[in-house]
């Protein structure tokens, strides 16, 4: 997760580098990523396994998988109504009852990922392979004609991604990438939750805001005044950690979602801050970051309110931090498909979409991330207590699992009104 983490970061870091006038805000799904790249493990072999499972922090196959249904069952949860205690659903006679219970049901944090592979008629895949995706990964494996259908098959991977993700990403897959044989891969992955402690519509007010090229803009602010939160105040930058409201995943077990917002100690210090967690991520592990955070009172909270999405090539991210075999023709995909002995696949297109909202009710966020295999031929310390947070210009922030560590998503905010 770490590697995935690091990959967001130096996302940011390129966007800063650009011409300030272009430069976006970011927003990716180390979750999603992750998830692609484990499946991807699972059909590699020799020293694409190795590569990849060094770059995932992982021992073995059977380590990752291990890992990987351990992500998969922590993470994934619905927005069923909450039991009884003795176990049945209840019944409520009445309207207003009835109201409570879906109150409560919009209350309940809602994570889900989908994982489909897209197999050509002609190809199958090695039951192994299969297996694993099926029974870890819950991938629906399906049977499509990309060599004469390609257009057909985009225009359902769009519909699944959109469905997937509650009409969040309308398209993953634009004319311009090309479906061919033998295989592709998709995620979709959605959050939504509602602030543990909601901002009050009143109190939002529009405030300045100051952008990378020194300008100054205004844009709505989410406030709060004299409350009590977890927060830190460290060497570079502060912390802020905002929770949603408690829920059960599917499994039973308790799901905790919190936004992490680290705001640097300079108006134009988010590079110098981005570049110091790219060197080393843990410290911005969530177990690092916690350490740190103390429950103190603020006299006022204040973050911009946030709508934005985000696109970027994962593969090109990934090569750039050294993770090279599997998108090259030298890539041995050889437990993921069968193919003529004589030829091999490799990886080669890795996209990923994310979006996000955060308003005076919660947040809602989703991602996508899409990889094309295709044939390839061998050649051969202690907070100090201030009074405010007021996020007033460019940041980083993360939105954690706290019982599993794990980052569903992360990005910058460069300029609010992108």
């Amino acid at each position: 997760m770490e590697f995935c983490t690091q990959i967001a970061t130096q996302s940011i870091l390129n966007e800063m580098n650009k011409n300030v006038s272009s430069a976006e805000n970011v927003l990716m799904s180390p979750i999603s990523i992750c998830l692609m790249l484990n499946i991807l493990a699972s059909g590699a072999g020799g020293k694409t396994l190795e590569q990849l499972l060094k770059f995932l922090g992982s021992n073995s196959i059977e380590d990752l998988n291990q890992k990987s249904s351990l992500m998969m069952s922590l993470l994934h949860s619905s927005s069923a109504p909450p039991k009884h205690p003795m176990g049945f659903f209840p019944t409520f006679p009445h309207n207003t009852e009835q109201k409570q219970l879906q109150q409560l049901q919009q209350q309940q944090p809602l994570f889900s990922v989908a994982n489909a592979i897209l197999v050509d008629k002609q190809y199958q895949l090695i039951p192994s392979f299969k297996e694993i995706t099926e029974t870890i990964y819950k991938a629906k494996v399906e049977n499509v004609d990309l060599k004469f259908e390609a257009d057909k098959v985009r225009e359902n991977v769009n519909l699944w991604v959109e469905k997937e993700t509650r009409g969040l990403i309308k398209e993953i897959l634009p004319k311009t990438v090309e479906l061919a044989p033998p295989l592709s891969l998709a995620n979709a992955l959605y959050f939504r939750g509602s602030w543990e402690d909601p901002f009050m519509a009143w109190k939002t007010k529009h405030k300045k805001f100051h952008i990378l090229n020194r300008e100054i803009i205004d844009v709505p602010f989410l406030n709060s005044y004299d409350v009590y939160r977890s927060y830190a105040s460290l060497d570079d930058f502060k912390v802020l950690k905002l929770p949603y409201e408690r829920g059960i995943g599917d499994d039973g077990k308790p799901l905790q979602f919190s936004m992490y917002l680290l705001l640097p100690h300079d108006t134009y210090g988010l590079q110098d801050m981005v570049k110091k967690f790219n060197s080393d991520p843990k410290l911005l592990a969530p177990k690092s970051l916690n350490n740190h955070l103390r429950k103190v009172e603020l006299s006022r909270v204040s973050i911009p309110k946030m709508k934005f999405s985000y696109g970027v090539d994962v593969k090109e991210l990934l090569e750039d931090q050294g993770l090279t075999l599997p998108f090259s023709v030298n890539a041995d995909f050889s437990n993921m498909v069968n193919v003529n002995p004589v030829t091999n696949v490799y990886v080669n297109i890795m996209v990923h979409k994310s979006c996000i909202e955060v308003n005076e009710e919660g947040t809602e966020a989703a991602a996508a991330t899409f990889a094309r295999i295709a044939f390839g031929f061998d050649p051969d310390c202690e907070p100090t207590p201030v009074s405010t947070f007021v996020a007033d210009h460019p940041f980083m922030f993360m939105i954690v699992e706290e019982f599993s560590n794990l980052v569903v998503s992360t990005g910058a905010v460069l300029d609010p009104q992108n």
